[in-house]
């Protein structure tokens, strides 16, 4: 199979029709520049040159993502310093602080992806962050709850599509991969319905692979598959009875599904030969519709009036064999379906030396079904925390059936401002704020039976009261599982300050301070153990950045740096409460810091050639963590889970005249723990992945070969025990590929 599809493509190589420009080929830039070579940043809302902004960013462009072969979010992550994609690009770090949690569970998150101005939730995160046809990707690290609000203490990473122009054009691309036998085929086209007033773009995708992971048990050598359909639609209206009014409206459709992740450490298995043994299906689906209305007027004077709403709803199904065996130890079903409404209204100004935005944000998030059911085996001693002598008496393993509700509606309201002030010549202040109110209402309902049958006192003559005793100790624990309980209202209010100064040495070089207020709100959660709901408090941080932007050469080459503190109260914490491995829940009992740098550079030393590299240092520390599992443990001065201390970043692309293409990056990540509490060794091991892509372009096509870690670096990204064997989240093999582009 895999040899038919290059093939193919080598035959579509010699035939293809030719039609348009390297720009066609990557995309539409974001906005346009007088400097040919300046990077604009939009993610705080002021669109700002990247050498005009003092948050630390990465900002991967149309060509970057073109050029280095990017398919998803979580490859541009992966080249991004201080910022790594974890569990197998379902999530991501931020300087050492995971997108969802630390160690909690958290209603919010602390770093959210923004699509086009609408935020995704952690269930989207497997769902539309592929980058066809993606103008700009900003990744934003430090806090930015000032400007984003509640899901942004870490940072924000947001992800802005291809607008319509009033310039005919199109594009596609087949993509192919050889170990996984990917198929990637895409195309967008666009162009004038009024001119100069109404234009369109339309693109799609559509992508399978059968992946890695081979079924043993069902004989399944697609396991592992992937699969994803895009399609997206974008309108732009700028009326020639309102001049100064500009509306962009989008639709996205999109779903993705997978299959089985986890490898089951088998004899003669690895990463070779990755397999499980599940006798159920393990698939995860998610289906994304996205609805975004960007609208912006131009007042006069300096004034100019915007308004984005999005309409989101992520619908997120999961069915799984917990215990990837042949034995039916553990399996169930979830189920999500989420909608959120987001309304944010702002002014903005720019009267020479004052510029600022100011506004008011609303959001809604509703979501009434969230549902799970579940069957899965307890071990009486190790789970249940009952004493060793009961062992003979009983099964090793007790099965649970439980059955799970959680509706959740989440209302979010702000006024936030943010604004620059020259008061002398290359002297700025920098001021900004943030009023942030939030209601939540959480129910519950959680119903739990014991499936397996328990002895029989009358069996055991003279032990007959120890078993009885022991039989109402199992009982009770079901018992305190269950439970159904009214709707909990909480309500959660901040103040959000930011402070800072530029001061400009000359043209091309600049040092800026920034003090900011980070800020997750409390919440409600359920603990699974006891069935009850609980609440907790918001978690705040202080942040202390200083920020460096160079440019040298001529402008040829820009070094840029950022170094960061970062003090963090009331941290929300997970917490074991007995030796029920499932009585746990959320409480504000810690407090880090982290601190840090990074340090960016592009060079374009000539016309065909240009180069990137960077360097992330990050140390996480927990200044006051003490959890009881069990016992009392002092987890103070233990790292954050998935915080590797060093990151590494560099590339390069020669273009010749005669349309020769050569691009070779690299990325580094040092070790790290995989979880907070067993630190005795970092467990996710350190590794450098060397990618390339090689070929020939002209004026309208592109032809070229791609390799993703080339020298075949063996890791996981998450290990866990699982009975008597390990389950691995290998990460992807070496992989070749064929990419072929066009448009006109």
């Amino acid at each position: 199979m895999k040899t038919s599809y290059f093939a193919i493509a080598i035959a579509l190589a010699g035939t293809a029709t030719p039609v348009l420009a390297e720009e066609a080929l990557a995309g539409a830039s974001v906005e346009a520049s007088d400097a040919p070579n300046e990077i604009i940043v939009t993610g705080e809302k002021i669109s700002r040159s990247l050498q005009d902004t003092p948050t630390s960013v990465q900002v991967i462009t149309s060509g970057d993502i073109q050029k280095q072969n990017l398919v998803d979010v979580y490859d541009a992550i992966d080249q991004t310093a201080n910022v790594t994609s974890t569990f197998a690009k379902s999530g991501f770090t931020i300087r050492g602080i995971a997108n969802t949690n630390v160690t909690g569970v958290g209603t919010g998150d602390l770093a959210t992806v923004y699509l086009d101005g609408s935020p995704l939730p952690r269930t989207a995160l497997s769902g539309p962050l592929d980058l066809w046809d993606v103008s700009q990707v900003e990744i934003l690290r430090g806090p930015q709850s000032t400007l984003q609000g509640r899901n942004a203490l870490a940072g924000a990473i947001i992800i802005k599509t291809a607008d319509p122009t009033f310039e005919w054009s199109g594009k596609a691309r087949v993509m192919l991969t050889d170990k996984d036998d990917e198929r990637r085929f895409a195309a967008a086209i666009g162009g004038p319905i009024v001119e100069d007033q109404i234009a369109f773009r339309v693109a799609a995708e559509h992508s399978r692979a059968d992946g890695f992971i081979t079924n043993v048990t069902t004989d399944d050598e697609k396991a592992g598959f992937r699969e994803g359909d895009m399609i997206r639609g974008k309108v732009l209206v700028t009326p020639g009875a309102l001049p100064d009014l500009r509306i962009v409206a989008s639709w996205l459709h999109d779903r993705h599904s997978s299959g089985v992740t986890y490898s089951l450490g088998l004899p003669g298995t690895g990463w070779d030969d990755r397999q499980t043994a599940g006798n159920r299906p393990t698939i995860d689906k998610t289906k994304s519709d996205i609805g975004t209305l960007d609208a912006s007027y131009d007042l006069g004077g300096g004034f100019s009036l915007s308004s984005v709403t999005t309409w989101a709803r992520i619908r997120t199904s999961n069915v799984y064999d917990g215990d990837n065996t042949a034995a039916d130890d553990a399996y169930g079903d979830l189920s999500q379906d989420q909608r959120t409404l987001t309304e944010e209204l702002r002014l903005d100004l720019d009267m020479g030396p004052v510029t600022g935005v100011f506004g008011g944000y609303y959001s809604r998030l509703n979501n009434m079904h969230d549902r799970s059911h579940s069957v899965f085996s307890l071990s009486p001693i190790d789970d249940l925390g009952l004493p060793d002598s009961i062992a003979p008496f009983y099964p090793a393993r007790l099965h649970i059936n439980t059955s799970q509700f959680y509706p959740q509606t989440v209302e979010n309201l702000a006024l936030f401002g943010d604004a620059s002030w020259e008061v002398a010549p290359r002297l700025t202040l920098r001021g900004g704020f943030r009023y942030d109110s939030e209601r939540q209402v959480r129910a519950n309902s959680n119903a739990v039976t014991l499936i397996t049958e328990l002895p029989d006192p009358a069996d055991f003559g003279p032990y007959a009261a120890t078993i009885t005793y022991v039989n109402g100790l199992i009982l009770d624990q079901v018992a305190a599982a269950n439970a159904s309980s009214p709707a909990v209202k909480t309500k959660f209010e901040a103040f959000l300050p930011k402070f800072g100064a530029t001061y400009e040495f000359s043209d091309d070089a600049s040092l800026s301070a920034t003090v900011q207020r980070g800020y997750r709100s409390g919440g409600s959660g359920v603990n699974p153990g006891r069935g009850a709901l609980y609440t907790y408090d918001p978690e705040y941080t202080w942040n202390y950045e200083l920020a460096l932007r160079t440019q040298w050469l001529d402008r040829k080459l820009t070094l840029n740096a950022n170094a960061f503190y970062i003090d963090w109260k009331q941290q929300q914490v997970n917490v074991q409460l007995s030796g029920n491995i499932y009585d746990y829940q959320t409480i504000n009992a810690g407090s880090s810091r982290v601190y840090g740098f990074e340090v960016e550079s592009r060079f374009q030393p000539s016309r065909g050639l240009s180069l990137y590299g960077s360097v992330g240092y990050t140390n996480t520390r927990f200044t006051d963590f003490t959890t009881t599992i069990g016992e009392v443990d002092d987890l103070t001065g233990n790292e954050f889970a998935n915080a590797p201390h060093l990151t590494l970043a560099a590339g390069g692309t020669w273009e010749s005249d005669a349309g020769w293409f050569v691009n070779l990056n690299a990325n580094y990540r040092s070790a790290a723990y995989q979880e907070v509490l067993d630190q005795s060794t970092r467990q996710l091991k350190a590794h450098t992945v060397v990618n390339a892509k090689i070929g020939w372009k002209n004026e309208h096509f592109g032809a070229y070969l791609t390799a993703t870690n080339i020298f075949d670096k063996k890791y996981f990204d998450y290990s866990y025990t699982n009975g008597a064997y390990q389950q691995y989240l290998w990460a992807e093999p070496r992989m070749l590929g064929l990419t072929l582009e066009a448009g006109f």
